[in-house]
């Protein structure tokens, strides 16, 4: 058995004491805190600069419905059968706020630049060609795509075929996601979403492969009826399929705000935390095997592709497209509940409600939910989370550094509690950095979470004594 394995899955008391929720932290600080103390001035303010300075931005646009609902999904979406409702967000919400954008920043005398587009869900392949051309025209009011240097889309495998993939490709995509979940039968009646491996086979000829930079596939840990036995299957055909990059995401189980989770559990138990590493730990002994590089806590990719590149010279980035080159950090999102990351200092998020989101562009407003204003600290803190997240480990140095702190000093709380998981073989601590473990990469999130400020609960089990 692989060592890795042995050292993860031996100690049952380890896994108990550290199984504590930790946020996936796509932001910091997360947006369950953010208020509604932010305006509209604020974020056009950090439009300016971002505009002013030539940021590079990458542009989300959400289109939020599908066709079938799946039981383990937590996005926001809207599921429909009627395409006059796709066609109503498209042309009275979603071009109304391209225009707004275009409004706002011809007063500063330059736009965005944009680098990077991505079109995400919900299904974007819920689009007809026609509007799919119709908003990428719309676009061009704020996007000059002879700039862009990736274009994504999330694709349901079931609802295209190669024909449909080589339209967005002529379309300048070059980039797409497959939602794969798992391969295995049992598991995807359990989720509602059966597409068999022969569904993809055919979708990635060789003149897919060809027209598109990167492939990347998602798969999900903890879903109902999944086994060690079944997550090798899935990988194993995975492997076969030779995508460029791998997202290898743990289940959210949150019943209370996506009461259709509940339908996986008709039957069948969601695995246990031991379960649910035992299934991560497959995978990822299996991937690492087969030359994909580890891209943070669960992202995979191939040696040659453009994360890992930027991995290895520091500038990997995570967002809530997973790890990234980190050419674009900062974030436009149009579209009902997206959410950006304006510069710096800035985050805000639009309505939920299609009837809100829609009526605040009427009245030629941000359609703006909640938000936050990052200070110096926020700063600071999400540095060390994403950089432990991404890298395992933290240079103090450099951090000492380049926020003028003395991190002993600054974080003695903190360090208080790090000792407890250094003393349990996690990471180690000295002066210089932070590291952690082969066990300790499992717990990424988790250590990440020791700095985070707005958490005042044990990031472990007290009553737990390892021997």
């Amino acid at each position: 058995m692989n060592k890795l394995l042995k050292n993860i899955l031996n100690d049952i008391n380890l896994l108990k004491k550290y199984d504590q929720h930790a946020f996936d932290y796509i932001e910091y600080p997360h947006k369950s805190f953010w208020n509604i103390k932010i305006n509209q001035e604020d974020i056009i303010k950090n439009f300016e600069k971002v505009c002013i300075e030539e940021i590079p931005v990458m542009l989300y646009v959400h289109i939020p419905f599908c066709e079938q609902l799946c039981s383990f999904c937590i996005c926001n979406r809207q599921i429909t059968s009627d395409y006059k409702v796709v066609e109503d967000y498209l042309y009275n919400s979603l071009f109304t706020e391209i225009d707004l954008m275009t409004e706002i920043t011809a007063k500063f005398k330059k736009q965005f630049n944009i680098r990077e587009i991505y079109f995400g869900g919900g299904s974007p392949t819920f689009l007809k060609k026609n509007e799919f051309k119709k908003l990428k025209d719309k676009l061009k009011q704020l996007v000059n795509f002879e700039k862009i240097n990736q274009f994504s889309i999330e694709i349901d495998p079931r609802r295209v075929d190669e024909n449909g993939l080589l339209f967005y490709a002529d379309e300048g995509v070059n980039k797409i996601s497959f939602g794969i979940q798992d391969f295995d039968v049992n598991v995807q009646n359990k989720i509602n979403r059966l597409q068999s491996v022969s569904i993809i086979q055919k979708l990635l000829t060789d003149n897919v492969r060809k027209r598109f930079k990167s492939i990347n596939f998602d798969l999900l840990i903890g879903l109902p009826a999944q086994t060690v036995k079944s997550m090798s299957s899935t990988i194993n055909e995975v492997i076969k399929l030779k995508p460029d990059r791998i997202a290898l995401a743990y289940l959210a189980y949150n019943p209370e705000y996506h009461p259709h989770q509940r339908h996986m559990m008709i039957g069948e138990l969601l695995p246990d935390f031991f379960r649910r590493k035992e299934i991560f730990v497959e995978a990822l002994v299996r991937l690492e095997g087969s030359s994909y590089v580890r891209a943070g806590f669960e992202h995979f990719a191939v040696p040659e592709d453009d994360v890992t590149k930027s991995l290895r010279k520091k500038r990997a980035y995570y967002n809530s497209f997973g790890t990234t080159t980190g050419d674009c950090t900062s974030v436009l999102a149009l579209g009902r509940s997206s959410y950006s990351t304006i510069g710096e200092n800035i985050y805000y998020q639009n309505f939920y409600e299609q009837k809100k989101y829609q009526n605040s562009l009427k009245e030629g407003l941000i359609p703006l939910h909640r938000g936050w204003v990052l200070n110096k600290d926020d700063k600071l803190r999400r540095k060390i989370i994403k950089d432990l997240r991404t890298y395992f480990n933290l240079d103090i140095n450099k951090l000492n550094s380049e926020y003028g702190i003395i991190f002993g000093e600054y974080f003695k709380r903190e360090i208080k509690v790090l000792n407890e998981f250094s003393s349990d073989g996690l990471l180690t601590y000295n002066e210089s950095n932070i590291v952690l473990s082969e066990n300790g990469k499992h717990f990424s999130n988790l250590i990440g979470s020791i700095f985070d400020s707005f958490i005042k609960t044990s990031r472990y089990n007290e009553k737990i004594k390892i021997n």
